[in-house]
């Protein structure tokens, strides 16, 4: 797992509060999207998959959104999802689902997610969607 560090600015916005996850089995795409979010600001952590970033939220860590792939080895998007909803602590936490597949709008309707991306996008979707579903 991978901390970027937040935006150094004289004044600290709320968004350098604001905690994200990325949840992605690829190892660059998952360091490409842990940097791009770091330097715009968030506090952000990566997961190799849905038992690492459970691992790190029962640890007391928890986002304010998390950008999710579905398929991945292990526990997989669905699993990782529906352990997310079954807490109470968790319910309020914000997803996006990230993936190339067809049909993501409907898989990440499934799972509750508030928001996808189908891969390949421009990175400052994800910015754009952390700022809102982070309130920041």
């Amino acid at each position: 797992m991978q901390t970027a560090q937040p935006h150094n600015s004289a004044t600290p916005s709320r968004r350098e509060h604001a905690r994200v996850l990325v949840v992605d089995d690829d190892d660059a795409l998952r360091e490409i999207y842990v940097d791009a979010l770091g330097g715009s600001g968030y506090e952000v952590r990566g997961a190799a998959d849905g038992a690492a970033a459970l691992h790190l939220m029962e640890s007391g860590w928890q986002p304010c959104v998390i950008f999710l792939d579905l398929r991945m080895p292990g526990m997989d998007g669905w699993e990782l999802a529906r352990r997310i909803r079954s807490e109470d602590r968790w319910r309020d936490i914000r997803i996006v689902v990230v993936a190339a597949h067809f049909r993501i709008d409907r898989e990440a309707a499934e799972i509750g997610a508030s928001a996808w991306l189908q891969k390949p996008f421009d990175l400052g979707r994800l910015e754009q969607h952390a700022r809102r579903l982070c309130d920041c």
